[in-house]
């Protein structure tokens, strides 16, 4: 069970990666021809507006009841969770087990933090921003970057164009994106669509991909297997979802439900907070930094 748990936590951030769609179909059309034959291929371009214009509608995203069915192998779990998401950089994840706080994730403008109950290292992991982009990170624990939770969560954007490669297979097209994850290993991200157009709660976008870029094997998969419409602003978001992490030989089924958009969000959930006999860990500098430390330019 403890194996388990700790490998959800590396699965969680992965599965946001699900994102967000839209069925505004008029925008598959190529250069905006409304004349044009439905399936007819679609632009990079279409494709991304198509996404952006989606995530255009949400500036903020709060998920009340979040329900996560995992196996793995022949063991199971119930997990039940909180996210609350708002641009561009606000993120906050907390999952509970039995009810006994298993997992937080959080974001801010300055920087990231995760924490997991059963990772055999006891610590609060953290780094900014700063930090992060200049490339001061040799290891990290997560298989993700940070900047992909707030896309995946349907906030985008998810340009520019140039990012991605389009392919066709069959009766869907993707967007593939190649990248480097911050160990170095080459990827390819790919953002699998429906050519045809449906309504929800069939999903316009079927799924999310990570690929190894060298042997093209699956790291992980999220498929979207039902979508809602949010009344207020007409945005179409996941409502049950599965990851697939292969290697691990697991799977999950989430179920997002008390989902509500653009309102006020009360508190401080995008503060990172001390943990009781939990030290924050530094990735930046690979070393514990209690709160309130400074750190001198020759540390940096």
């Amino acid at each position: 069970m403890q194996t388990l748990i700790r490998r959800l936590f590396l699965g969680l951030l992965i599965v946001l990666g699900a994102g967000c769609e839209s069925t505004r179909w008029n925008w598959f059309k190529p250069n905006n021809d409304n004349s044009a034959k439905p399936g007819a291929t679609p632009s990079v371009a279409n494709l991304v507006t198509y996404l952006n214009n989606n995530a255009e509608r949400i500036q903020s995203l709060r998920v009340e009841d979040l329900s996560i069915d995992a196996t793995m192998g022949n063991q199971s779990i119930g997990l039940q969770g909180r996210i609350f998401a708002e641009k561009p950089r606000n993120f906050r994840m907390k999952v509970t087990a039995f009810g006994k706080d298993e997992v937080d994730i959080g974001s801010n403008q300055q920087e990231f933090w995760f924490w997991a109950a059963k990772n055999p290292d006891p610590y609060q992991y953290f780094c900014s921003y700063n930090d992060f982009q200049s490339g001061r990170v040799r290891r990290m624990p997560l298989p993700i970057q940070p900047e992909w939770v707030m896309e995946a969560m349907g906030l985008g954007p998810y340009g520019p164009a140039d990012r991605y490669k389009l392919e066709q297979d069959g009766q869907v097209v993707k967007l593939v994106e190649h990248m480097t994850t911050p160990a170095g290993q080459k990827v390819r991200k790919v953002i699998v669509i429906n050519r045809r157009e449906v309504r929800s709660p069939e999903p316009q976008v079927k799924g999310y991909l990570l690929l190894d870029d060298a042997t093209g094997q699956e790291i992980c998969a999220a498929s979207i297997t039902s979508t809602t419409v949010d009344r207020k602003t007409g945005a179409i978001v996941p409502y049950r979802m599965e990851l697939r992490m292969p290697t691990q030989k697991m799977r999950m089924s989430l179920k997002m439900d008390g989902l509500t958009t653009n309102a006020p969000t009360s508190g401080t959930p995008f503060v990172r907070q001390p943990m009781t006999n939990i030290e924050p860990f530094n990735l930046a500098t690979e070393r514990i930094e209690p709160f309130g430390f400074q750190r001198t330019e020759a540390q940096r």
